[in-house]
């Protein structure tokens, strides 16, 4: 009990598959770098992510309907609020695509980390008809130019945030089942189509990068995939950085954000300045179309940029100091023009090996429309969790204002099936409530096991580690750190580590950010620094498209860059290469 938790379980644990036994947290960092709350998980995950996904695969060709279970779930794993990818589904998945093998998909989760469980086939992980059907798949994704059900599924939740009715007036019952038909049914079929977006992402790249590779231009892959254009979770961080110019180009406001971001929305509501009217309709408008993000997001507990208007507030303070010269709309063009550029020319470099040819160019362009699609899709799922989130902040405000609750957050200690009992008969709940979230707050200071199966049961999580207490080696001058191409471009700078985006610390213009995940929701706040390192991730993950798109070179998949790399070292990143070097310790 050396963490602190009293308890060896946590209520939203879930159980082991004995079809697909194995679950880690590679690549779960994206999805879930924090716990996830009591509610986040019983509604927003088992009601609507989870039979999404299992929906996803099905119609992508992977499974059949009746290979897997979805109460309990055989999709996802959580372990003390933990998110957990599953492992086997995805060697199932890579044993009968075509071209594909279990071991390929391991490589591509974990590359050479250790204390990976060997794969040990099964007989049912062969099918004939999955493996035609995931054939037809892999030809459509390669030469489709559009994805009708993923644009159905984004206007679908953008129609949900258009007709949000009036939250202050409905009745805590009515509040409740708005939040359950948009996290349940409607975030059901939302990821159906984002699951397929998802799985189709991965295959133009890995042509891409396998053909880059064989002709010796293996550092081109991700340069070609740059300013594709189209992609929704970019659109935050160019509006973003308009505002951040807004207030660089206006000394009121630079003394206003000088005074702290605290309190300066209502100050700056209260002049009469026409630059702090401007200031605040852009604003309003970046929250109209952007409000859904912020860190931790797949979580309805988690707050957002409308719920917690600091969280972006902060990352404009810092890219308020950052030079106009670091304009990603004009780092957009120059991407998109060394792109073009360049397609044209490894087009010419395989042009006499026909199958080359035209696998490069079919997997630049399912890269470009599926990178586009897979942000879309994901928008679309964040939306509805928003939208629920709001519905159920507005319940939990209304408890803090009766004196029941002490945070409007605490109501997403409850699971979903305690919800109704809650609204019932609310002091009934206050004690558990309490409990709940002392043990919640104590799981983010702890580190997960990186794999659990069922020969590899789950440590109770009194056991579990402090998070961070054995993390890296140290590093010494000249060290290269390998991770993987997130974004083009070569920058030096200063090794600032940013663990939380609420409080980014000084970073800005000659620092390079030292993050531990790649949220899109983190993006914007790059844009302060020249340059961007992250612990985990991959060429398709969210925020290394977006940063391609912003033109900010990136590494990400640096193990333990958070906790190998000292705050103020000299280092210098290769974006195309995932290349980190110590130049200098501070």
């Amino acid at each position: 009990m050396a963490n602190g938790i009293t308890t060896d379980t946590w209520i939203t644990d879930t159980e082991i598959s004995t079809r697909f036994p194995y679950y880690t947290r590679a690549n779960a960092d994206e999805v879930g770098p924090e716990p996830f709350s009591p509610l986040g998980w019983s509604l927003g995950w088992m009601k609507g992510c989870i039979p999404g996904v299992a929906n996803g695969f099905v119609a992508f060709g992977v499974l059949e309907p009746e290979e897997f279970a979805v109460d309990p779930p055989e999709v996802f794993g959580n372990w003390g609020g933990y998110f957990y990818n599953q492992l086997s589904l995805p060697r199932v998945m890579g044993e009968r695509m075509p071209g594909a093998s279990a071991e390929a998909i391991d490589q591509a989760y974990f590359g050479d980390h250790p204390g990976v469980p060997v794969y040990e086939p099964n007989p049912a992980d062969e099918n004939e008809a999955q493996s035609a059907k995931l054939a037809e798949t892999m030809g459509w994704v390669m030469s489709t130019t559009e994805f009708p059900a993923q644009v159905a599924a984004s206007v679908m939740a953008s129609e949900h945030v258009a007709s949000r009715p009036d939250l202050s007036s409905l009745s805590n019952a009515e509040l409740v089942a708005r939040a359950r038909a948009l996290a349940g049914d409607a975030l059901d079929d939302a990821w159906t189509a984002y699951c397929q977006s998802a799985l189709a992402a991965s295959l133009g790249p890995g042509a891409v990068q396998a053909i880059c590779a064989a002709i010796g231009r293996a550092d081109d892959a991700v340069k070609v995939m740059t300013a594709i254009g189209s992609v929704e979770s970019a659109e935050s961080s160019f509006a973003m950085w308009a505002l951040s110019r807004t207030v660089h180009d206006s000394p009121t406001l630079m003394g206003e954000f000088d005074t702290g971001v605290d309190g300066l929305l209502d100050r700056l509501a209260a002049r009469d300045d026409a630059d702090a009217a401007a200031f605040l309709d852009e604003w309003n408008a970046l929250l109209a179309g952007h409000g859904h993000r912020g860190p931790n997001e797949w979580d309805l507990r988690a707050h957002s940029w409308t719920t917690k208007p600091s969280l972006a507030l902060g990352m404009i303070e810092r890219m308020r100091h950052q030079d106009d010269a670091k304009s990603p709309v004009e780092a957009n063009a120059r991407g998109k023009a060394e792109r073009e550029a360049l397609t044209t020319e490894l087009l010419a470099m395989v042009e006499g090996d026909p199958e080359a040819h035209g696998g490069l160019q079919a997997g630049i362009a399912s890269a470009g429309l599926f990178f586009a699609m897979r942000e879309m899709g994901k928008n679309a799922c964040i939306r509805l969790i928003h939208e629920a989130k709001l519905a159920f902040m507005e319940v939990g405000s209304r408890m803090v204002a009766d004196g029941v609750l002490s945070d409007p957050q605490d109501v997403f200690m409850l699971l979903d099936d305690e919800v109704d009992g809650f609204l019932a008969d609310p002091a009934s709940m206050v004690a558990t409530i309490d409990e709940r979230n002392e043990t919640f707050a104590r799981l983010h200071d702890v580190e997960p096991p990186y794999i659990v199966g069922l020969d590899r049961p789950v440590p109770p999580m009194s056991e579990w580690p402090a998070r961070g207490s054995g993390s890296g080696t140290a590093v010494a001058a000249g060290d290269v750190l390998q991770g993987a191409a997130g974004s083009p471009g070569v920058v030096s700078g200063t090794a600032r580590i940013v663990t939380d985006p609420s409080d980014p610390g000084a970073i800005g213009p000659g620092d390079i950010m030292i993050a531990p995940t790649t949220d899109p929701s983190w993006v914007p706040l790059f844009l302060a620094a020249e340059g961007v390192v992250v612990n985990v991730g991959a060429v398709a993950s969210h925020a290394a498209i977006v940063c391609r798109e912003l033109g900010i070179p990136c590494a990400v998949s640096v193990i333990d860059a958070t906790t190998r790399i000292p705050d103020g070292a000299t280092i210098e990143i290769d974006g195309s290469s995932g290349a980190v070097k110590i130049v200098a310790l501070p």
